[in-house]
Formats: C-alpha cells, structure tokens, sequence
C-alpha cells in the first residue's frame, strides 16, 4: 500500500510539477528569509543615510535662519542707534544756533523795530544800582573843560577854576568816556572774536555731517 505523500508526489511528476522534499523546502524558505533581512537592512541603511542628509539640511537651514535674524536684530539696533544720533545731533545744532543767535543779538543789538526786553532789563537795573560818575544842571565853559584831571582808579573828577563863577554854569557836562566803558567795548571785540570762532566751529561741524551724509 502506497504512502499518501508518495501518492500526491507520483501525481504532481505525471502532472509535470515539481515535487520539493521537506528539507529542500526548509532550504529554500530559510534563503528566502536571508534575501528579506538583507534588502530590509539595505533598506534601512539607505533610510538612516536619508535622514542624516535631511538633518544636515535641516541645520544648515536653522543655521542660516539664526544668521539672518542676528543680522536683522543688527540692522535693527544700528536703524535705532543712528535715528537717535540724528536727533541729538539736530537737537545739539538747535541749541547752538539758538546761542549763536542770542549771543549776535547781544553783540549787534537788536533788529529794526525790536525792542530787547533783556537789554531795557539790565539798562533799568543799571540805573537803579549805579550813580552817575557826573551829574550836574549846570553848563561848564569851553575854558573849563580843559581843567579837568583824571587820576588812577577815581573814574572822573572835574577840578573848577579859581575865575570860574557859579552863575556861568549852565547847561549839561560833556560827556567824557570813562575806564569803565572803554573796557565796554573791548569786551564787545572779545565777543565778536569768540562769535567768529564758534561760527567757524559749526561750519565745520556741518561739513563733517554732510561729508558722512547725515
């Protein structure tokens, strides 16, 4: 009596089908086996060595992202920095031209029609603080004007002629200039030098910020 498994071999040869034994069958299976674990670690080193590329990518796009942030942070901060500077700037020649201004004012006087309130100030405290060197109704002689004397650190002092009569006395006093004012008017020079000196300063001050092209 035939064994089945013969049998079904005998059938499948007639048939012209291959019969494989149980070993050969194990044999191919475990081969077949190998070949899957070899493409799927072929498959998963190319997948690793697709992921470090895309990391690398990744951080140079980062990396480049956190430069064009730092640059723009920068170009921010110096935008803030030079408008800041501009402003002082503007605010410092403000400041000068008003002083200048001022300070011609005072040295020039002031304009046709212009009434200086800080000039008629100081003229009225003047007047109310300091007496008048000379101060007289009456009217000295062309011949007695030639007897005055003036003597160091007395300002004016007028010395009257023995012929002189009070009753030809009429009329104001010249006026002769005394220490005081002379020293006035140096004192105006010195202000007009040191107004030409710092219109020379912002002349070149205004060169040098045209020159940078603020």
């Amino acid at each position: 009596m035939l064994e089945p498994e013969k049998d079904e071999g005998d059938v499948l040869k007639r048939v012209g089908l291959s019969v494989l034994s149980n070993t050969s069958y194990w044999q191919r299976s475990r081969e077949e086996a190998s070949d899957a674990e070899q493409q799927l670690a072929q498959l998963k080193r190319e997948a690793q060595l697709r992921q470090a590329r895309c990391e690398g990518q990744l951080e140079n796009l980062a990396r480049d992202a956190k430069e064009e942030q730092e640059r723009r942070l920068i170009s921010d901060k110096i935008s803030k920095e030079l408008a800041s500077l501009r402003q002082e700037l503007q605010r410092k020649d403000e400041l000068e031209e008003e002083r200048l201004r001022h300070l011609y004012r005072g040295i020039l006087g002031p304009a046709k029609g212009e009434v200086s309130p800080l000039s008629t100030a100081m003229v009225e405290d003047l007047r109310s603080k300091h007496t008048p060197l000379i101060f007289s109704e009456a009217k000295l002689l062309s011949d007695d004007v030639s007897g005055a004397s003036l003597r160091p650190g007395d300002g004016l002092r007028v010395s009257m002629p023995k012929k002189a009569r009070p009753g030809a006395l009429d009329g104001p006093v010249p006026f002769v200039a005394s220490r005081g004012e002379r020293g006035e008017r140096g004192e105006r020079g010195g202000r007009a030098s040191e107004a030409e000196k710092l219109l020379r300063v912002n002349l070149a001050r205004l060169e040098r910020l045209e020159r940078f092209g603020l």
